[in-house]
C-alpha cells in the first residue's frame, strides 16, 4: 500500500461513516453499516453517562475511537487543546468544556463530511471556544508553539507517515506541552496478511506500532517522559468480531492476533526550555504569588529567600521555585512549586536536582521535607519516609513544622 492509497482509503471510509451517522446509524470503526462490528468492543462504551449527556447524540454515534483521551489527559482551564483526527467532534467538545471559556479546543480532520458533522454538533452543543480545521495530521495548519495539549483517539495509527505526524505534533506544542493520545498499540509479531489488508488500516488495527517502536518514534521527534499505559488488551473474541466483518478467515487469524493488540494511553512531553538560577529580590513577589496559586504556605519565604532557586521560561516568566532552610548540617527543602499549567513537565525535577546539588556544596549532610503530594517525585531522588519527631529539636522553630503537621515527612542522606 502506498501512502496515497492509505490516505484515500481512510478519507473515503470516514466520509462514509459520517454519512451513516447523519442517516441515523452508528459510524463504527470502518465497518459497513449492517456489520456486526458496529458492536465492536474496541469502539464501544468509551464514555461515561455524564460525558454522553454533555454532547449531541450524533457526536457520540460518530465516535470511532479506541479510548477516551479527555478522561485521561490533564486539561487545565485556559489551555489550548488540539485533537488530531477529530471526526464528529466528541473529544473536542468535551475538551472545550474542560478548558473553559478562557481556553480553546481545535479539531483537525481531512474529511469534509466529518467536518460538516462536527460543526453541526458544535452548533447543537452551543460551545463557542471550538474551531474545526481542515487538514492532515502530517501537516498541521497551526503555527509553532501554539498548543498546550495534543489529544487524539485511534488516529495516529492510521497514518502511513507516523514520524511526520509526531514531528508536527512536537512543532505545534509549546515548550512543556503534553502529547496525550489514545491509540492501538501492538505487542509481539503480527501475521503479514493483517498488515496488507487495507480495511484493517481503517479498522484501527494494521497500522498499530509496537510499544517500543512507538516510544522510539516519540523520542526521535524530541519528546521526553514517554509512557504507554494499557487501557485494554484484546482477547480472541475481540479479534474475532473485528476480523469477521472484513472477510478474514477468523479461525486462522484470530489466535495469532489475540493478546497482540491493546488500547493504550500514550503520554509524552515537549521539553520545557527553562533557566534555573538563584532568586533575586525582584523575584519575591512572583514566588509568593506562585505559592498562593498552588496553595502552599508562604510563611517564612522572605526570611529564607536567599536560599531560593527559580525557574524561568524563554520569555523570562517565573514558572517554578524551590527553597531551603538551613539548620546546621540539616537542610529542609521547602516551597517546591511549579505553575499549574507547567506541572508534570519536568520543571519540578530539575529544580529539586539543582537544589540538592547546591545543598551539597553548602555542607548539608541530610535533607528533609514535608509533602502532601510529591512523595513519588521525592522518592525518585532517594527520599524515604521518616519520623518527624526525630527532628523536632532542630526543626521546631521552622514555620513548616507547624503548618505542615499532617504532611508526609521524608529524608535523604547526602
Amino acid at each position: 500500500m502506498s501512502t496515497t492509497d492509505i490516505k484515500e482509503s481512510v478519507r473515503e471510509r470516514y466520509g462514509q461513516a459520517a454519512a451513516r451517522v447523519k442517516a441515523g446509524a452508528s459510524a463504527c470503526c470502518g465497518a459497513d453499516a449492517d456489520s456486526q462490528s458496529c458492536c465492536n468492543p474496541i469502539t464501544s462504551n468509551l464514555y461515561s453517562g455524564k460525558e454522553s449527556g454533555e454532547i449531541p447524540e450524533l457526536a457520540l454515534r460518530a465516535s470511532l475511537g479506541c479510548g477516551n483521551p479527555t478522561a485521561l489527559a490533564q486539561l487545565n482551564a485556559g489551555e489550548t487543546v488540539l485533537d488530531l483526527g477529530s471526526g464528529g467532534g466528541i473529544d473536542v467538545l468535551l475538551s472545550a468544556r474542560r478548558v473553559g471559556p478562557g481556553g480553546k479546543a481545535y479539531g483537525l480532520d481531512m474529511t469534509d463530511e466529518m467536518l460538516a458533522l462536527a460543526r453541526e454538533n458544535q452548533r447543537q452543543a452551543g460551545v463557542d471556544n471550538v474551531e474545526f480545521l481542515k487538514g492532515e495530521i502530517e501537516n498541521i495548519p497551526l503555527p509553532d508553539n501554539s498548543v498546550d495539549v495534543i489529544i487524539s483517539n485511534c488516529v495516529v495509527n492510521l497514518s502511513a507517515d507516523k514520524d511526520r505526524v509526531l514531528r508536527e505534533a512536537f512543532r505545534v506544542l509549546r515548550p512543556g506541552g503534553r502529547f496525550a493520545v489514545s491509540d492501538i498499540v501492538m505487542r509481539g509479531e503480527v501475521p503479514s496478511e493483517i498488515r496488507k489488508n487495507v480495511a484493517l488500516w481503517i479498522g484501527c488495527i494494521a497500522g498499530a506500532l509496537q510499544e517500543t517502536e512507538y516510544a522510539g518514534k516519540l523520542a526521535a521527534a524530541g519528546f521526553e517522559k514517554i509512557s504507554i499505559e494499557p487501557t485494554r488488551v484484546y482477547d480472541v473474541e475481540d479479534a474475532r468480531q473485528v476480523l469477521a466483518a472484513r472477510g478474514v478467515d477468523v479461525d486462522a487469524i484470530a489466535p495469532q492476533v489475540a493478546g497482540k493488540f491493546m488500547s493504550g494511553f500514550v503520554r509524552a512531553y515537549k521539553p520545557l526550555a527553562v533557566t534555573i538560577a538563584r532568586a533575586v529580590a525582584e523575584d519575591l513577589d512572583g514566588v509568593l504569588g506562585l505559592l498562593e496559586a498552588v496553595q502552599l504556605p508562604a510563611t517564612g519565604t522572605a526570611e529564607h529567600f536567599d536560599t531560593f532557586l527559580v525557574a524561568k521560561d524563554e520569555q523570562g516568566r517565573l514558572v517554578g521555585a524551590i527553597g531551603l532552610e538551613h539548620y546546621g548540617a540539616l537542610g529542609l527543602l521547602r516551597s517546591a512549586a511549579v505553575v499549574p499549567e507547567r506541572q508534570r513537565s519536568g520543571i519540578g525535577s530539575k529544580l529539586t536536582r539543582a537544589r540538592i546539588d547546591w545543598a551539597k556544596t553548602e555542607g548539608v549532610k541530610e535533607l528533609v521535607l514535608f509533602t502532601y503530594s510529591a512523595q513519588r517525585l521525592a522518592a525518585r531522588f532517594g527520599f524515604t519516609p521518616a519520623s518527624r519527631e526525630d527532628y523536632k529539636e532542630q526543626l521546631a522553630k521552622s514555620s513548616q513544622w507547624v503548618c505542615c503537621a499532617s504532611a508526609e515527612f521524608m529524608r535523604l542522606a547526602l
